[in-house]
């Protein structure tokens, strides 16, 4: 991909729609540019929380490329979102992922090995879990970097909700770090009865 327009880059950082309209309108393929650490107008604006911008970015463009682009780090701007603790901004960006069947979006698994689903958990976004779980079941099968599952992630922090969910996907990781799966931690937890 070509390099970001410097006008785009600011207009992205600042939430600047009447900025990016106009640039759009001069030059349509001005959207499909990247930063040196591989980010698109729409992580950009993802990681600021814009939800307008990202709105406009995703009405001029129908086509699944910003959706679907990965940065350096493995986001795609729904996970880049998520990480953030975007929740309201990833709900919507999750939703056109699934309007557009943009699966493999959805389960982007970023450079540490957590998903969309594991950074939901561990900022104690339960609602976007759940959307996640309902979304995309296949989200409860990864596991990160360090072993561990969602499931473990709810089950560490006592968010029986989201365990319950999870624990209705037949395929759901159950492991966590250091040896330890999802008992461990509903021992730690001193919520036993859900397991």
């Amino acid at each position: 991909m070509a390099t970001m327009d410097r006008r785009l880059l600011k207009a992205a950082t600042s939430g600047d729609v009447a900025s990016l309209k106009h640039l759009a309108s001069q030059e349509p393929g001005v959207l499909f540019g990247t930063t040196p650490p591989g980010n698109t107008c729409l992580h950009i604006s993802s990681v600021q929380g814009h939800h307008e911008f990202c709105e406009s970015i995703l009405a001029l463009d129908q086509s699944p490329a910003l959706l679907s682009a990965v940065n350096k780090d493995g986001e795609t701007p729904l996970l880049a979102a998520v990480a953030r603790g975007r929740a309201s901004l990833a709900s919507a960006l999750l939703r056109r992922c699934r309007e557009r069947q943009l699966r493999e979006a959805m389960l982007k698994q970023d450079r540490h090995g957590c998903n969309a689903l594991h950074h939901a958990v561990s900022r104690g976004h339960t609602e976007l879990a759940l959307e996640l779980v309902e979304a995309e079941p296949a989200l409860s099968t990864a596991v990160n970097g360090r072993s561990e599952s969602p499931l473990f992630l709810a089950a560490m922090r006592n968010f029986t909700e989201v365990s319950d969910k999870l624990l209705d996907v037949p395929d759901s990781a159950h492991s966590g770090a250091c040896g330890f799966n999802v008992l461990h931690a509903a021992v730690r937890s001193g919520n036993l009865g859900n397991y």
